[in-house]
């Protein structure tokens, strides 16, 4: 199990944030003694402003008086002393503040989080309200656990922020106008959050939110934990027309459905070893065109394809991981199967390439299918979610997937390439456990690269990945 780390040429931007600390006071206005007998007390409070959190800071956060700031691998935790609980925690992070956002004199536990550049930040706000501590993260909002959407700044600015352009947006805390600033990076416009944005949540709340994206609450009890999920289905002969010599369009069938996709060839005579692509949760094939055409480029037939009814950038995200799964699992296996339709194909020299979610399908279909698969290309996989994931059949009978157990026996040869930019390249340890289980996988981090590797890193990441497959081989 090797790391390997790419580092291309790119400037790194250091971004330092001064600020002045103060106290809060409460300042008591009394009317004049000489009316004693309509004498009244009216209490204002003072401006607070924003206090920087350093090693020097020992008053107290959220009403604890006592406190100490944990690391561990990946979070950072504040913990109280005098219990030895954990009372908020974040990713990430570099900045702590103390601000009062609302203006009410309660000051709140503002985070902001660097993933990736200093540029790319996001904040989490932590409020103390009877007692109880809760948090909001304003590009989630009430869309807890989803992408960053910002549904409530998109609401009230009438944004249209989706799956195409959200990740240009990102969100820091600016102590100077005691504000959470959203920034588009592609537009350069700013937008101020204002307080009534905020979606707060106890992390009794979060838990039950993750649950039911997870498929816990919408699913009856499991019946089972495996390391396998049955897959049935029924496909068709694809439909396919010419582009050009060396494009194809194809109409693959699952079920009756139809998957759209293309087909990228090299020049010359197949046929050729195939790559097939699977895309990420709600984005089309056609995202993934140009590392289609980098494949092809390098001598490999590469199939790209959109998964049926979670490839709309438009789309709701999914309440229901495990359905979502099921459904993408059943649309791989199909155009597997339907490889030997494909005369410039190889078919027995076929090579499963997935990103993010698609990441996981094509880990998946790979472990189960190893007698039919080469190898494993997984560019940011969520890997992660295939583990306790209820996947629910029609019949409502449901198992509970363990995905490592299932990677512990597959001894596919296996890369796997996360940015440092953005996505699960935030903490370091996030394919960890992939790397201890599976035998024969290698994790290759490209610095600055996103979660969507796109570009120049798109391109990185096609040319490591022939030269891994040659090697491979």
């Amino acid at each position: 199990m090797k790391k390997t780390l790419f580092m291309p040429s790119v400037a790194i931007l250091v971004m330092c944030l001064a600020m002045t600390s103060c106290s809060q006071a409460v300042t008591e206005e009394v009317v004049p003694a000489s009316l004693p007998e309509e004498s009244v007390t009216e209490t204002t409070v003072e401006p607070f402003d924003p206090i920087l959190i350093t090693e020097d800071y020992d008053g107290p956060i959220l009403g604890i008086e006592n406190w100490h700031i944990e690391d561990t691998a990946y979070y950072h935790l504040f913990i109280n002393d005098d219990t030895g609980e954990e009372f908020a925690s974040c990713t990430g992070s570099e900045l702590y503040y103390l601000a009062d956002l609302n203006n009410d004199g309660e000051p709140e536990l503002v985070v902001v989080e660097k993933w990736g550049s200093p540029n790319n930040t996001y904040t989490m706000i932590f409020k103390l309200e009877d007692g109880v501590i809760s948090s909001a993260t304003p590009c989630e909002g009430s869309e807890y656990a989803g992408p960053c959407y910002y549904p409530e700044l998109a609401d009230a600015y009438d944004l249209k922020i989706n799956q195409s352009n959200y990740k240009y947006y990102s969100d820091t805390f600016d102590p100077e106008r005691n504000m959470i600033i959203v920034t588009d990076s592609s537009t350069g416009n700013e937008y101020e959050f204002a307080w009534e944005y905020m979606v707060f949540f106890t992390q009794e709340e979060k838990d039950a939110v993750i649950e039911e994206l997870m498929g816990g609450t919408n699913a009856e009890p499991a019946d089972k934990t495996s390391d396998t999920v049955d897959i049935s289905y029924s496909t068709a002969e694809p439909v396919i027309s010419d582009i050009s010599d060396t494009v194809k369009e194809i109409t693959f069938y699952r079920d009756g459905m139809e998957i759209e996709g293309k087909l990228y060839l090299p020049e010359g005579d197949g046929p050729f070893p195939v790559i097939v692509l699977c895309c990420g949760l709600l984005q089309p094939y056609e995202d993934y065109e140009a590392d289609a055409q980098g494949f092809a480029d390098n001598g490999y037939a590469a199939v790209v394809f959109s998964f049926i009814g979670y490839s709309d950038p438009n789309g709701e995200n999914p309440t229901n991981y495990g359905k979502v799964f099921l459904s993408e699992t059943r649309d791989l296996y199909a155009v597997m199967d339907s490889l030997e339709y494909l005369p410039e194909v190889d078919s027995d020299c076929t090579y499963l390439w997935g990103h993010s979610f698609g990441g996981l399908v094509a880990a998946f279909t790979g472990c189960e299918r190893t007698s039919e698969v080469m190898g494993l290309i997984l560019v940011e996989p969520a890997i992660i979610y295939g583990e306790e994931l209820a996947v629910t059949y029609e019949d409502g009978f449901t198992e509970t997937l363990r995905i490592y157990s299932l990677l512990k026996t597959c001894e596919l040869d296996t890369v796997i390439y996360m940015g440092t930019h953005d996505g699960f390249g935030d903490d370091p340890t996030s394919f960890d456990q992939v790397l201890e289980v599976m035998p024969s996988a290698e994790l290759v981090i490209i610095d600055g690269a996103d979660h969507f590797f796109e570009g120049e890193y798109g391109e990185m990441m096609v040319e490591d990945a022939c030269q891994k497959i040659t090697s491979w081989s």
